[in-house]
């Protein structure tokens, strides 16, 4: 909650924040219009939790209120399998199945992700941090 506490103490009354984060606990890998497996992301829920947990302390406290939540999905393009492999690898709390990782270290053509991802928009609120 100190980050939040932080960032609040330097909004603009009523300015707004924006929280973006993964939702999705196996986004789909593709490549050519042809799905090639799926990322495992499950370890990523803790922090969803963790962080969904602070920000309702930030809520009740009257920090923030949140005004607005969607869900969107982002896709990432990577230039080739090894490269999204690459890149993908230095995701936090996300695993690359080895049959995934086999097929992609093979494919020369383009690769793309399609993650969910939740965005909230929180309005400063009056409460002092």
């Amino acid at each position: 909650m100190h980050a939040l506490r932080n960032i609040h103490s330097v909004l603009v009354p009523d300015g707004l924040l924006v929280d973006t984060q993964p939702v999705g606990p196996q986004p789909p890998v593709a490549a050519n219009g042809h799905e090639l497996g799926t990322l495992d992301m499950h370890e990523c829920i803790e922090t969803i939790r963790a962080v969904d947990d602070r920000v309702a302390e930030t809520i009740a406290a009257g920090l923030f209120e949140q005004t607005d939540e969607r869900t969107l999905v982002i896709r990432d393009t990577f230039d080739d399998g090894p490269g999204g492999l690459e890149i993908i690898g230095t995701w936090r709390g996300t695993c690359v199945p080895q049959p995934l990782a086999d097929r992609l270290a093979a494919v020369r053509d383009q690769v793309t992700v399609d993650q969910q991802v939740r965005l909230r928009l929180l309005r400063r609120g009056r409460e002092s941090a």
